[in-house]
């Protein structure tokens, strides 16, 4: 049963998908449930590309495949089909990104803004190398070994800490001292986060 699960396009048919339904997952066919045939394999690679470039590029092929978790073979119709479309860029270490030749890409002396993430955001599971946003001596506080990934913060685009709600307040809590500068920033972007959860 576990291989046609993980072989087999099968979709859980509801409730299973709520937090709070803890019956037995009900399966059934994918072309059942979407009441038509499933589309081109190939076709279906090219979109989860050009999706997953346009939401986490520049990437290299490893992190499309980690975030997917699919084989190389399931997205690489995708990866041709686009090759085109797409630029072909190099980090620090020499390693070959990959991004839409049409998406924006700011300077690299631009500054990032403070960001809060949310508790299980994809942008730290999304990278084959997450030290690119998570440094490794936090990554043991931030992903947890049940896999729960904490709420977060960036500074300059990468995690600097972690926050909580505090009976309607975010609390943040940095791994390190911040600068004056930056520490304003991210209280009013806490005020903006807290009244967006008010």
């Amino acid at each position: 049963m576990a291989g046609a699960r993980a072989l087999a396009p099968l979709v859980h048919v509801p409730p299973s998908g709520t937090w709070r339904y803890h019956g037995r997952a009900e399966l059934t066919h994918a072309e059942r449930w979407l009441r038509r045939p499933l589309g081109d394999r190939d076709a279906g690679a090219a979109l989860l590309v050009r999706r997953y470039l346009g939401a986490f590029g520049p990437a290299s092929r490893e992190d499309l495949l980690r975030f997917a978790a699919l084989r190389v073979r399931d997205v690489q119709p995708g990866l041709d089909a686009l090759a085109p479309q797409l630029l072909r860029l190099r980090d620090e270490r020499g390693r070959v990104l990959l991004d839409l030749a049409s998406a924006p890409r700011p300077a690299g002396d631009t500054p990032a803004p403070v960001r809060f993430l949310p508790k299980w955001d994809a942008l730290l599971l999304s990278h084959d190398d997450r030290t690119r946003v998570l440094p490794d001596e936090y990554r043991a506080t931030v992903i947890r070994k049940n896999g729960d990934v904490l709420p977060t913060f960036l500074v300059d685009g990468v995690v600097a800490g972690t926050w909580r709600d505090e009976d309607g307040r975010v609390a943040a809590e940095p791994f390190a001292p911040l600068p004056l500068r930056v520490r304003r920033e991210m209280e009013q972007e806490a005020h903006r986060l807290t009244a967006f959860l008010a």
